[in-house]
């Protein structure tokens, strides 16, 4: 009989427990609410003490990343992989070619081009097997020992498997075709061919008007660029190579089509193959970028780095750039660490400042016509902040901010608000802020 009144006792106190605690949420909604309204809100990650250095700590199995500027095509991690999830695609230039496959960070001069270097993130098994035997250290896990490196990328989901295709390689076209590869260039544009034919079969009838008017558009109304493959039209190979070696090189230089067809058409006679059927094609293309086109202002990325002589100045450059490249620093950032890079090198010559005076003149055209007025300043602007509570705080009070309408004004005194009652208003933080203010 004890026990009988003594369960009764225990499951109304059990009751009135959870009844108490879901009354205490349902007052305080707004303060204790746990569903998140994911993705656009994400819990910050709290700060960890393991109790030694990140340095000493095991892999995290995470997403897998390739610093491409360090990768000599080795296939290693291709071999290593049990899945067979790395795929990996290299050219190996002849040697009477002059190209340039760069350095890697440990100073080892690479020897093939790498156009390919796929991950399928949906096959990995996080096994790390493909890290260890890499002998430029370019392929590893995200986050934990690697932070300095990457910072830590836990959520890569995907509505589709696409998506979890990673393509790492940055060689272009022109890269593959100086270093010998227009077969492979062929071969894998009729592999994209064959599948945007499959993806466009939708059960729909071809109608035979349709096919009249489109064999009817006069080309004269498309706007033909000029690249290497124009010249493939000549049947004699000699002809072929001459003019597509000397418009890659000429465009390198940063020549126009103009400069870059009489040099073709200079390069023809020097050799004797200046025959009928060049000069009619050096005219076709002549003629037919006559139309005056709007002017685009050059790009800085990492190729606008070739003219540097000193292999070293090269690579330190283009390491640099993609570096900052990722933190998403703006293009006067990149060049002011660039420059910085060179002076700790001891690496600053007078070519090196000529280049980066250079760049700054046209980095300053592309902020003066392309910086937003107006509007919100972008989210990955609070990716300087290096403390990671910090760093989540400001994400999450920016989305909630950015719901309310707010301007970017209101939106960092709402963000300051909430690190100084978080404790996080440091000096670095603080930076941060009033340097977003200034770009607005």
């Amino acid at each position: 009989m004890r026990d009988y009144f003594n369960n009764i006792y225990v499951g109304l106190r059990s009751f009135c427990k959870g009844l108490s605690l879901t009354f205490k949420h349902m007052k305080n909604k707004e303060e204790l609410v746990a569903t998140l309204q994911y993705p656009n809100e994400k819990w910050p990650i709290p700060e960890r003490n393991i109790g030694f250095d990140m340095s000493e700590y095991n892999v995290v199995r995470s997403r897998l990343h390739v610093d491409m500027d360090d990768c000599i095509g080795c296939l290693q991690c291709e071999r290593a992989c049990p899945v067979d999830c790395i795929k990996i695609d290299t050219i190996k230039p002849s040697k009477d070619s002059d190209v340039d496959c760069g350095v890697t960070s440990l100073g080892t001069q690479k020897k093939l081009v790498v156009p390919r270097f796929t991950i399928d993130m949906s096959e990995c098994m996080y096994c790390n097997l493909c890290v260890y035997p890499c002998p430029e250290e370019c392929i590893y896990m995200v986050g934990g020992p690697n932070e300095d490196k990457h910072e830590m990328d836990y959520e890569f989901s995907q509505y589709s498997r696409d998506g979890l295709i990673f393509e790492f390689a940055n060689a272009t076209d022109e890269d593959i075709v100086s270093a010998g590869g227009d077969d492979y260039i062929r071969n894998r544009d009729s592999k994209i061919d064959i599948l945007k034919e499959g993806e466009e079969l939708k059960g729909k009838e071809v109608v035979p008007e349709a096919i009249d008017k489109k064999q009817q558009v006069s080309p004269a109304t498309v706007s033909q660029e000029i690249t290497h493959k124009s010249f493939s039209d000549l049947e004699d190979k000699m002809q072929r190579g001459v003019a597509k070696k000397t418009f890659l090189t000429e465009k390198k230089q940063g020549k126009s089509d103009e400069e870059i067809l009489k040099s073709i058409e200079s390069a023809l006679k020097d050799k004797d193959l200046l025959d009928d059927q060049a000069s009619a094609l050096i005219s076709k293309l002549g003629s037919s970028n006559q139309a005056d086109s709007p002017p685009v202002a050059d790009e800085i990325t990492h190729k606008s780095f070739n003219d540097l002589e000193d292999k070293m100045q090269r690579g330190i450059a283009k390491k640099t750039f993609l570096t900052e490249k990722k933190q998403g620093k703006s293009d006067s950032d990149i060049l002011t660490a660039i420059e910085a890079a060179f002076k700790d090198k001891d690496l600053l010559n007078d070519q090196a400042k000529d280049l980066l005076k250079s760049l700054t003149s046209t980095g300053s055209t592309e902020v003066a016509e392309e910086a937003p007025k107006g509007g919100l300043f972008e989210l990955k602007k609070l990716n300087d902040l290096e403390d990671k509570l910090a760093r989540g705080l400001a994400k999450k009070t920016y989305t909630k901010s950015k719901k309310d309408d707010k301007s970017s004004s209101e939106i960092l005194e709402d963000i300051e608000t909430v690190l100084k009652e978080a404790d996080k208003l440091t000096d670095e933080t603080i930076a941060v802020i009033n340097k977003i203010k200034e770009s607005l």
